[in-house]
Formats: structure tokens, sequence, C-alpha cells
């Protein structure tokens, strides 16, 4: 088994509760072009599936350059539009504006979509909000499968690394997990049925 199987076979037993406010760091073997070497804070986790923003995937696309499509209020921020996902769906945000929040992402970090709560962020400085075009989506007990095969790492996220401009996320993650997880150099023949008894 590979370093990265022995490791999200550590993990499966947090794939069955929610990893809301947690990042999915995409394994090296996975080959979909969609989230290869990919970062995603997961906005939503549930029994009924999960949404997730990918946080490294920058566009050459300010915010101002297509606002006029959103609202024809002003638009103060520089912000680059990030590319979500793979899925469409509304233009949406992440910021740290507590009375703008649709729901909590994790502690001090909030996730919009309303036009309304756009429309403010929008006059706010680039710092205060990332915006994302699309979307990563699975449905119910998709992504927790996806986990259990190795597809991907999950380590709990922090407002950093939200905002993070490195385009190295991936690589910097990846490195942390594989360092802090003391059966990363271990070459395992096999693995049991059931690795939970392991």
């Amino acid at each position: 088994m590979s370093a990265g199987s022995q490791i999200a076979t550590n993990w499966v037993r947090f794939s069955m509760s929610s990893l809301q406010g947690h990042l999915l760091v995409a394994s090296p073997k996975l080959g979909d072009p969609d989230f290869f070497r990919t970062v995603v804070l997961l906005v939503r986790h549930n029994d009924e599936g999960a949404l997730g923003l990918i946080l490294n995937r920058p566009s050459n696309t300010h915010l101002r350059e297509v606002w006029s499509n959103v609202s024809e209020t002003p638009c103060e921020t520089e912000a680059l539009i990030l590319h979500g996902g793979p899925c469409a769906g509304p233009l949406m945000a992440l910021h740290t504006e507590e009375f703008l929040s649709e729901s909590e992402v994790l502690p001090n970090l909030y996730f919009a979509a309303g036009k309304d709560k756009l429309e403010h962020l929008a006059l706010k400085p680039s710092e205060s909000a990332r915006f994302y075009a699309g979307y990563a989506g699975w449905t119910s007990g998709q992504l927790d499968a996806e986990i259990n095969e190795g597809a991907w790492f999950s380590t709990p996220a922090t407002i950093d690394q939200a905002f993070c401009p490195d385009d190295d996320l991936w690589e910097q993650l990846l490195q942390q997990l594989t360092s802090t997880t003391r059966i990363a150099g271990i070459k395992v023949k096999h693995e049991p049925p059931d690795p939970s008894l392991n």
C-alpha cells in the first residue's frame, strides 16, 4: 500500500462525520483534470452531500470585469474570480463579515451567494472576500467513498489557508500531511479487509 493510501486509511474515521470547514487535498494519484493538484475547502458536508470551493485555481478575470452581469451597484474591489469547481452555479464568496453570512464555514469565516450580500462585499477591499464562479459538489456518500479510496486527504482548515494567495498551496499541504503522519514512510505489502481493526 502506498503512503498516500495509508494516510487515507488512517483518516477514514473522519469521513463518517461532517468535514465542513476542512480542506480536501487532492492525492497525487487523482488524475481528474478538474481536481488535479487542488485544495478544496468544504463549505458544507452532511448526509445530503457536500459542497466545496477550490482554493488554488485563480482566473485572470477581475470581479469588476463581470460585475455588470450580477448587479448595477458599484464594484470597488480588485479581487480576482477563482474557479470554485466544475459545477455551474451562482457567484459565491468566502468572507469574514459576520453580518453578511449565509452560513459559517469555520469560526469567523463565512459563505454567501445572495445578491444583496455580494453587493456589500464588492464594496470592500479585496482582502476581505474571495469570489468564486462554480463549485465542487458531491452527492450523498460520494465524497466519503472518494476519501476511502484515497483520492483525497483531509485536514482542518484555517482562515489563513482559505485566503492563501500562494500558488504552491497544494505542495505545502501535501508535504505537511505526509511529514506529520507517522506511517507515511512505512511500506505495507497488503491491506487488511477492515483497516480499522488493524
